[in-house]
């Protein structure tokens, strides 16, 4: 019961981040099982593509924004 409260509220806390940077919130099914969270930020040559992923049960709520080089948001 404690982790699925911890993962409540760190998935709040993702989809507060998502709308603070405007990012795409992608809700989507799971065929299975799944508990956990995901950090994930993967570097090109001019930007930044942030990942946060929560996935509880049968559902994952993933906030993903693209960050250029100079710290803009896009």
């Amino acid at each position: 019961m404690t982790i699925f409260i911890i993962l409540l509220i760190i998935t709040f806390t993702i989809l507060i981040i998502g709308q603070i940077k405007s990012a795409t919130i992608l809700l989507s099914p799971i065929y299975g099982f799944m508990v956990g969270a995901l950090y994930s930020k993967d570097e090109y040559e001019d930007l930044e593509e942030i990942t946060l992923q929560c996935c509880i049960g049968i559902i994952s709520i993933t906030v993903i924004w693209i960050k250029n080089q100079n710290g803009s948001v896009r």
